[in-house]
């Protein structure tokens, strides 16, 4: 199986970062994503970043930053105050970049970001059609596998 979600949006609110237990960053920005056939229909979704995309994300990202995102899709259960166990939704982001811009200065510099922080659009597009092609790959017996592997 496989688990890939690719999501374009619009952040709602700065990213907040975060240290695990472990002494981890993460940072979480919260995505608006509109629904192309009901302009009144909008889905908000976490996308927790590690690692490079989280220093890029925690760097460069802010309220209003149009972002598309490769990911997986992860759920958590928790009870709410109500004593109703629900389930929640977010994204772990392995990609985030930049799309469009409303003005100039929105755009992420690129004399301090590292070169692999910042994906082009044709990269994006290359990442994303990886990520579809192997959904499309029928599954190899895990002997075939193992061969592969060296």
């Amino acid at each position: 199986m496989l688990n890939v979600i690719i999501l374009a949006g619009n952040a709602v609110a700065d990213p907040v970062t975060r240290t695990t237990q472990t002494g981890k960053n993460i940072t979480t920005v919260r995505l608006a994503i509109n629904n192309p056939l009901n302009d009144e229909e909008v889905l908000y979704i976490d996308v927790d970043t590690w690692d490079k995309q989280q220093e890029f994300v925690q760097k460069y990202v802010k309220k209003g930053n149009s972002l598309s995102v490769v990911g997986r899709l992860k759920s958590r259960e928790y009870t709410g105050s109500d004593n109703i166990k629900r389930t929640a939704f977010s994204v772990v982001c392995e990609r985030v970049n930049f799309i469009g811009s409303k003005k100039k200065s929105d755009a992420a510099p690129t004399e301090d970001v590292a070169t692999d922080s910042v994906m082009s659009d044709a990269d994006f597009a290359a990442t994303a059609a990886k990520a579809m092609a192997k959904l499309k790959k029928p599954a190899q017996p895990v002997a075939a596998q193992q061969d592969a592997d060296f």
